[in-house]
């Protein structure tokens, strides 16, 4: 043998290695093309094209698993789809798991290389038939991710015939692996994009709900009144809310209303809102406040329905003129009324149900001759006395009358940043799991007077 004469064997040891290396190109570029796109779909194509290149494939199909809990949870969702009949294999063909080929893979985490697959019994002809297309030799590869299995990915039949070789299983394992990593990648930037927009979208609906929530304090003849109202999540589900009678400010008919709708969150200030709104229009009509609290009811429970959930609301009509208060109770907790002179608390407690439970459900008014001039009427939601310390216990109405007597000489405000301060010293840091809401109303002097019916 003369010498730069090459034998056979090493002819074919070159070649061999020349494909290898070919391949290995091959998922550098993939591991390139995946790094340049975070969109999934993207993503998913270009795994999909670069394996059928890379491995000389008629045909490729990719399948996700299902991680959605639910009656789909694992099973095999056909996601891209290349090759001849692709089309008629639509996205969203499923496999359960365990089932033909790539079932199995995807719960042996094993991959699969059939030179013959009619004659494999793991096989699953549906999808052939489905497609019209004939599988003759098949690749199978799971994508896993720090033990994980994410997919699978099948490549069908050698382009110009023939069989997949050991070689070219081991490749298909390679890009697998890197494609496991570029889906997990993407499906990250998803859920981190998804996340943004819906902070962004609990911003604005903060914003619009805080927008809700009165500018000012009404300047009333013989009272003076403040609110504040702190959801727990970005938005909430309580409600606090002046509202004056058209045409009847030389009167002084003032109202206060303070609601809490079941749960918190973006559903339950969708709710308040729809109050607020029934509120307000229903007071552009005449009627006592018992009047517009059942129309509300029966409002809000045609739009309810089964939903199962409800408001509670407490509504309040001042009327300086007759020297009265007139109000409501559906199913709210009752109003807290402190007479300094006395040093006595009085609950404003009544019959009726929340909203939305019954719709014709009559709501029964209360009356109260005047207030004493220093007194303190407090309305407030549930999320006050039930908020918790570090040690479990509740802050309790106990708590809370100790604070209103405490802060009672103050004006208003005063008086209701002293209890929230109360509030926060005892839960020293702990998180609100509800919305806090309290409206206080003081008597000043001047008011009218007489006692209570």
């Amino acid at each position: 043998m003369t010498q730069g004469t090459s034998t056979p064997d090493a002819a074919g040891d070159a070649a061999h290695l020349a494909r290898k290396l070919d391949n290995l190109r091959r998922c550098f570029a993939l591991s390139r093309l995946v790094a340049e796109s975070l969109d999934l779909s993207e993503v998913l194509e270009r795994i999909m094209t670069t394996s059928r290149q890379a491995l000389g494939a008629e045909a490729a199909s990719l399948l996700l698993v299902d991680e959605t809990p639910g009656p789909g949870f694992g099973e095999l969702i056909f996601t891209v789809a290349q090759g001849p009949a692709c089309d008629r294999l639509q996205s969203g063909f499923r496999l359960a798991p365990g089932e033909g080929v790539a079932g199995w893979v995807a719960a042996r985490g094993e991959a699969v290389l059939l030179p013959d697959a009619y004659a494999d019994s793991r096989f699953n002809r549906a999808v052939d038939t489905v497609t019209g297309y004939r599988t003759r030799s098949m690749l199978c590869v799971p994508l896993i991710y720090r033990e994980r299995i994410v997919g699978v990915v099948q490549c069908i039949n050698k382009v110009g015939g023939g069989e997949f070789t050991p070689d070219d299983l081991e490749t298909c394992s390679l890009l697998g692996a890197q494609a496991a990593v570029a889906i997990v990648n993407a499906r990250l930037h998803g859920e981190a994009l998804a996340k943004q927009r819906m902070d962004f979208d609990m911003e604005v609906a903060a914003s619009v709900q805080q927008g809700f929530w009165p500018k000012d304090a009404p300047a009333l003849s013989g009272f003076d009144v403040a609110g504040v109202s702190l959801p727990c999540d970005a938005t909430g589900g309580d409600y606090y809310d002046y509202l004056m009678r058209p045409g009847c400010v030389r009167e002084g008919l003032f109202l206060v209303a303070v609601g809490d709708v079941t749960g918190h969150g973006i559903q339950a200030a969708l709710l308040m809102a729809s109050v607020r709104a029934f509120l307000r229009s229903r007071l552009l009509s005449p009627g006592s406040p018992g009047e517009i609290v059942s129309d509300v009811n029966r409002l809000l429970t045609e739009d309810m329905g089964t939903s199962g959930r409800f408001i509670t609301l407490f509504l309040l009509e001042l009327c300086p003129a007759a020297g009265e208060l007139r109000y409501v109770r559906a199913g709210h907790d009752p109003a807290l009324l402190y007479n300094p002179a006395s040093g006595e608390f009085q609950e404003l407690g009544g019959r009726g149900i929340p909203l939305g439970i019954e719709a014709d459900w009559r709501y029964e008014e209360n009356v109260v001759q005047g207030l004493p001039p220093g007194a303190v009427l407090a309305l407030g939601t549930d999320g006050i006395w039930e908020a918790r310390g570090q040690e479990g216990e509740m802050y309790g109405k106990t708590r809370l009358r100790q604070a209103l007597r405490r802060a009672a000489a103050g004006d208003a405000g005063s008086i209701a940043r002293a209890v929230l301060a109360d509030l926060s010293a005892f839960t020293q840091g702990e998180p609100n799991h509800d919305d806090v809401t309290l409206v206080v109303i003081k008597a000043l002097p001047g008011a009218k007077h007489t006692e209570a019916a």
